[in-house]
């Protein structure tokens, strides 16, 4: 199963801050700013600040331009993630002092997304392109990580082990491919977004003389062909 990639790039700059108010809760406001690799705006980026002392979650999407403000309470580290495929991308840490004043900050958090993922939890009934109910929750989430990355086009790709035939087995992936793609459109995604391919049995990324090889090899990946 593949893993997610990143590279992680964070620079706090520390801008102003108020004066001593009455109000005895103080916050700050980050001023963040996503980007790739080559410094280029990353729109559509769910980013989820949690906070190690409370567990409270905070979150915002980034805009056209990649930048969004948030506002969090003074006296934490936080925890940053960002929402990927079918899970969170942990990135690092932020903390804020806690200061008896306001504070702000300016943010750059700069990641690449892996060029290919593999699914967890998607898996069909055995020999049939139906399915199981625990792919779901997988699916779902990937579905609203394509609507929050509206640019974002994949290729859905099917694999499976060397048991049988290698042209049913090709059929078979292929089918189980398409199944996704179909369960994607019924969440919202947009079909032109979505192609499904099936590889058979011909990209095996563990042995097939073993069942956890095999279990490794029926797989579906995702593959980035657009961003």
């Amino acid at each position: 199963m593949s893993t997610l990639k990143k590279i992680s790039v964070i620079t706090f700059i520390f801008l102003t801050f108020s004066g001593i108010s009455q109000n005895t809760a103080h916050y700050s406001v980050l001023n963040v700013t996503v980007t790739d690799m080559k410094k280029n705006p990353s729109p559509g980026d769910k980013i989820y600040f949690v906070s190690k002392k409370t567990g409270k979650i905070y979150s915002e999407i980034s805009d056209d331009k990649g930048k969004f403000k948030i506002t969090l309470p003074n006296g934490s580290e936080y925890e940053i993630k960002i929402k990927s495929f079918d899970q969170d991308m942990n990135y690092t840490a932020v903390n804020i002092a806690d200061a008896d004043y306001d504070m702000e900050f300016d943010i750059v958090i700069s990641y690449e997304l892996p060029k290919t993922y593999t699914l967890k939890d998607v898996h069909f009934d055995t020999g049939k392109a139906i399915l199981k109910p625990s792919s779901y929750k997988s699916l779902n989430e990937l579905a609203e990580f394509m609507q929050y990355k509206k640019t974002l086009k994949i290729e859905l790709a099917g694999h499976t082990d060397s048991d049988g035939d290698a042209d049913k087995n090709l059929v078979l992936s292929q089918r189980r491919a398409e199944t996704v793609r179909n369960y994607l459109i019924k969440k919202g995604v947009q079909g032109n977004r979505l192609i499904a391919k099936g590889y058979g049995e011909t990209q095996p990324v563990a042995s097939n003389s073993t069942p956890e090889g095999k279990q490794l090899n029926r797989r579906t990946e995702v593959r980035i062909i657009e961003q």
